[in-house]
């Protein structure tokens, strides 16, 4: 998930008000599930003031993920709810676990939390990326639809700049 600032705060009615970091920010949030080969398979964008969790499930529903493929996402999307329809889904789950006021975390779930962190970093260098190579901090567009359509277009120029130098490893791969 990523706060994706609006040019002019105030003219987009689709777009909100959120805090990040202790700075009031308007816009909208760019949600993005990646392959383990750091290429997009799909975007959903919602206002900034949606919780971060509510897109988990869109997400892999609009790919075809194969079955025991694992979901990882932070402790932000971690619920039953989502447990439970990840099993449905034949998706394994790899969420962080989130400790509660009166029941801290055992040395196993910081330690699963910690492996899931190191499988996450693809995301996020996907979103710095998308910031470093297209400019993808700020919106220049009105309106959800427009942000979508703009997201999508990101992650497809990502795609196509990574694909030449996944086609290059894979062919010194297959030559060794």
């Amino acid at each position: 998930m990523r706060v994706i600032e609006v040019a002019q705060p105030g003219v987009d009615t689709g777009a909100r008000w959120v805090k990040k970091g202790g700075k009031s920010v308007f816009g909208y949030k760019q949600h993005t599930l990646v392959d383990a080969n750091d290429l997009v398979l799909a975007v959903e964008i919602t206002a900034a003031n949606c919780h971060d969790s509510k897109p988990l499930l869109t997400l892999p529903d609009k790919t075809r993920i194969e079955s025991g493929t694992p979901i990882y996402a932070d402790k932000a999307y971690s619920s039953q709810k989502h447990c439970d329809a990840l099993k449905v889904r034949d998706i394994k789950n790899g969420i962080q676990d989130k400790a509660v006021r009166t029941k801290p975390l055992t040395r196993w779930q910081l330690q699963r939390n910690s492996l899931i962190t190191k499988a996450r970093y693809v995301v996020e260098r996907t979103f710095g990326s998308q910031v470093r190579w297209f400019g993808g901090k700020l919106l220049r567009y009105c309106g959800l639809a427009r942000a979508h359509a703009w997201h999508i277009l990101l992650a497809m120029a990502y795609n196509l700049k990574r694909l030449p130098k996944l086609f290059a490893n894979r062919r010194i791969i297959t030559q060794t």
